[in-house]
């Protein structure tokens, strides 16, 4: 990794790390997210979250691949496919 690249990890890995303010738990809470001492992190993957279930298909992607990065070390050569139907008449 070139010097830059390493600044800037490390200084988005530090604001991702950082608690939330009062102010913003209370308003994950009001939408109906209980969690236990949110980061800015899990702001981001909430929001992210939202995204996907408004429709947005970058963001639908973005989570399939965070989730199946967790899952690498399980996963074999195969990969299950899910087809949603959603279409409405």
């Amino acid at each position: 990794m070139k010097e830059n690249d390493k600044l800037l990890y490390k200084t988005l890995k530090t604001i991702l790390n950082e608690k939330l303010s009062v102010e913003e738990t209370l308003s994950l809470r009001e939408e109906g997210f209980c969690v236990k001492s949110p980061t800015r992190k899990t702001a981001v993957m909430i929001a992210l979250y939202k995204k996907a279930a408004a429709g947005d298909l970058s963001a639908i992607k973005e989570l399939r691949s965070i989730v199946s990065e967790k899952t690498d070390e399980k996963s074999s050569d195969c990969k299950a496919v899910i087809i949603v139907d959603d279409i409405r008449d």
